[in-house]
């Protein structure tokens, strides 16, 4: 694994042991930029120190060697700078106010007695005199002169720590987007894997209710009927197959499965019901997800129909309801599923939700998180489900 920070550009070449020698080096980009920096500070300093001269008159001796003196000088800044962009890049640095304390009073306590030691010897070097000026000059080294090049140092420290700190928070975010885009993808792939689960759950459930039908009619031995029955359930059949898998129908489509469904049932119960269908024109093309309409009705048949007793008068009052139609003002198709009450005992005229309306709550969520309405509305002579969603044509 990669280091928690990263400095530069990782290089587009696979070489040997490349991981491990981006842990203990930086790249030649910001060893480049560092070394660029101190020298530009070095620059400054030698100008400044130029600039003081002339400005009060100081008679002391000043040179380009001088100016080069003072570069040098500041070039050996560079070590410290990596090695503490070494130290704080590590994934066991924690940034604590106990570590950073370590770190700080280690790291001042060594560099800075052999910074002064590279100083004078770049000075001798340059203004002469030997180990005995050298000596002299360490042992004068000034308060001052400790306290500036501290600050020095406390500055160097507080970039380093910034620049480590904020290679680590970019890092750290980067891998906080990609897990969750792994987190998403993965939710996503086992919310569709769900929803396909349930429509395929939809094919054996629907098949054993129409077979249900075919079987009663079997029973009364009519040859017609169960022919006609056999043909309708074959195309109730091929529309499953074929949109079982599908994301979205037209709601034409819906209906025309929802009318096919109906047909199937009349050749059962015959006339112990009516069926309506009411429908607005603009409703049509719009589209919704497969077996939206078919439960509510399927609902009805389940808890209503197939417990009335068959009576002229129940053919006469029970009556099964479709109306869909759009709302212009916020763009919304309503379709409701209305049925009428039978005066039977509660247990048998619940309008109970079973598989089939579950099934469809958790699609409808699915589809259209919460901008979706299914509500049960029961009153003394009918029982009432109303359902809306966006509207949405296809394209």
């Amino acid at each position: 694994m990669t280091s928690a920070l990263s400095f530069g550009a990782e290089s587009h070449y696979h070489r040997p042991h490349s991981e491990t020698l981006r842990k203990y080096l930086l790249s030649r980009r910001i060893f480049s930029l560092i070394v660029l920096l101190w020298i530009v500070v070095g620059t400054v300093h030698g100008l400044s120190r130029y600039s003081d001269i002339v400005r009060y008159g100081l008679d002391v001796p000043f040179s380009i060697a001088d100016v080069g003196y003072f570069v040098l000088s500041y070039v050996f800044w560079v070590i410290i700078t990596v090695v503490l962009l070494r130290v704080m890049r590590e994934e066991r640095f924690r940034f604590s106010f106990s570590q950073l304390t370590t770190c700080f009073v280690i790291g001042i306590a060594l560099w800075l007695p052999i910074y002064f030691a590279y100083d004078y010897g770049m000075s001798t070097l340059i203004n002469g005199g030997g180990w005995p000026a050298w000596k002299q000059k360490f042992a004068e080294t000034s308060g001052s002169v400790v306290f500036f090049y501290a600050v020095i140092y406390a500055l160097t420290f507080t970039l380093c720590g910034s620049v480590a700190l904020a290679s680590r928070a970019r890092a750290a975010e980067s891998e906080k987007s990609a897990l969750e885009k792994q987190r998403a993808a993965a939710a996503l792939e086992l919310s569709e894997q769900q929803m396909q689960l349930m429509q395929t759950q939809l094919s054996p459930h629907f098949l054993f209710n129409c077979l249900s039908a075919i079987s009663y009619l079997a029973r009364n031995e009519d040859r017609k009927t169960l022919t006609d029955a056999v043909a309708k359930l074959g195309n109730l059949m091929r529309f499953t197959i074929e949109n079982a898998s599908r994301s979205e129908i037209t709601i034409n489509d819906e209906l025309k499965f929802c009318q096919d469904y109906v047909g199937l049932q009349t050749l059962r119960f015959g006339n112990r019901f009516q069926f309506l269908l009411d429908t607005d024109s603009s409703v049509g093309n719009a589209h919704c997800p497969p077996f939206t309409i078919q439960p509510l009705i399927e609902n009805v048949f389940r808890h209503v129909v197939e417990q009335v007793p068959d009576t002229p008068e129940t053919a006469r009052d029970q009556r099964i309801q479709i109306h869909a139609k759009t709302v212009s003002t916020d763009s919304t198709v309503t379709i409701s599923v209305t049925n009428t009450r039978i005066n039977l005992e509660a247990s048998t005229n619940s309008n109970g939700h079973g598989t089939g309306i579950k099934n469809l709550e958790t699609r409808l969520s699915h589809r259209y998180k919460t901008d979706y309405a299914l509500s049960f509305d029961k009153t003394e002579h009918e029982f009432r489900v109303v359902l809306s969603f966006p509207r949405e044509t296809l394209d």
